[in-house]
């Protein structure tokens, strides 16, 4: 068993990794032997950081100022003038996430994962109906950003993804299905949300108002359905809607909170074809925007692409614009809905993985890179106003 759970943790840790490892698709963007030879620039952008170090594997907004990094050399926090400073230097020690106003840095330590309270680990193929079984705990950790001070302030489920934990308005804490190891969270405590299931939730993310998560969910049959959790008086009543019941097209995936009970959902189709009589692979990524409903969603479709050998990255601003990179585009878009239209707000032969939006909105921080004369590549990271 435990060499299954390694597997699979294993190839989350892969999947979510190489999204940001890759080198980028464009091979004029590598030919430059330093950043002032780079070829089309945005007028409005400002270096944050200059070679940050080509393994880094996940960038986070932290409040609206700063930036948390994580790669080889540990966790780290970057303010917007390009001071560092250092979180933790164990690579153990995974970032989740801030706190929306940027006071507290959340990360787990993956290396304190052990067997909950009073569970027994099943047999080799014996899973309690899921292909991750549930059985372990992890810690979570807290970095108050002014002070420096660093504590556990709470034990949860070990779970296959890495979400939001604290909420918008700072007073609750998602932190999974339940578990029967004692911890009492230390002062200033959030209030603890629990699912009520173990089944596995992907990227579960919170609504805009704090009332509830939305996420994709596995049930017992390994059957995907899209999920929302809204809490009340009597808890979380869980209302999962498999994705054919609202005639969304492709497999749904990745919900973004944008507002109160508005939503949006990507979804993703294979859609191969035969050219000079080979397969030539293609995907086709469809996005909706869901608004909850008293007895379900209604979603409709807003945006369509086809795309070949290639994936996008995408944001979504409060007032419903969508921010989107096609990894073999040289062009950071923005889609209006309202105005029904795309602009290239950031280009560049050089532009690295778009890495997303500040809290509010108002900024972007994205990724350059550049050869460092025959010694490999480095990358910089740049900020622009965009509201």
């Amino acid at each position: 068993m435990g060499a299954c759970r390694n597997g699979i943790v294993s190839l989350a840790l892969f999947l979510i990794l190489s999204v940001f490892l890759c080198p980028p698709l464009n091979s004029h963007a590598l030919e430059t032997q330093g950043r002032e030879d780079t070829g089309a620039k945005t007028k409005k952008e400002r270096l944050v950081a200059r070679d940050i170090g080509f393994v880094v594997s996940k960038v986070r907004w932290c409040g609206n100022d700063r930036l948390l990094v994580y790669g080889e050399k540990g966790l780290r926090l970057v303010d917007l003038k390009g001071q560092w400073t250092v979180v933790s230097t164990k690579r153990s020690d995974y970032p989740l996430n801030c706190t929306r106003d940027g006071k507290w840095v959340l990360y787990l330590d993956w290396k304190s994962s052990r067997i909950d309270r009073g569970r027994i680990e099943p047999p080799e193929g014996e899973l309690e109906g899921e292909a991750m079984w549930q059985g372990y705990v992890e810690d979570l950790y807290r970095y108050e950003v002014s002070t420096g001070k660093v504590e556990k302030f709470a034990t949860r489920r070990d779970r296959p993804e890495f979400a939001d934990v604290v909420s918008p308005d700072g007073a609750k804490a998602f932190l999974g299905g339940r578990h029967d190891t004692p911890f009492k969270m230390p002062e200033p405590k959030w209030e603890v949300r629990w699912l009520e299931n173990e089944w596995t939730h992907i990227k579960p993310t919170w609504l805009a108002d704090s009332s509830g998560i939305v996420a994709m969910a596995f049930d017992e049959n390994n059957n995907a359905s899209l999920g929302v959790e809204i809490f009340g008086e009597n808890g979380w009543s869980r209302v999962f809607i498999p994705g054919r019941d609202l005639g969304i097209k492709g497999q749904p995936g990745s919900p973004i909170a944008i507002k109160n009970k508005t939503f949006f959902l990507r979804s993703v189709e294979p859609n191969s074809e035969v050219k000079m009589g080979s397969l030539m692979g293609r995907t086709r990524y469809y996005f909706y925007t869901c608004d909850i409903k008293q007895g379900g969603l209604d979603c409709k479709e807003i945006l369509e692409f086809d795309l070949k050998f290639t994936d996008i990255s995408y944001a979504v601003l409060s007032d419903g614009d969508m921010v989107y990179r096609e990894s073999d585009d040289w062009c950071i878009r923005r889609f209006s809905q309202s105005r029904a239209k795309t602009e290239c707000i950031v280009d560049g032969a050089d532009l690295g993985r778009f890495y997303g939006l500040s809290p509010d909105g108002t900024r972007i921080v994205y990724q350059r890179y550049w050869k460092k004369n025959n010694k490999g590549i480095g990358y910089d990271l740049y900020m622009m106003e965009i509201n």
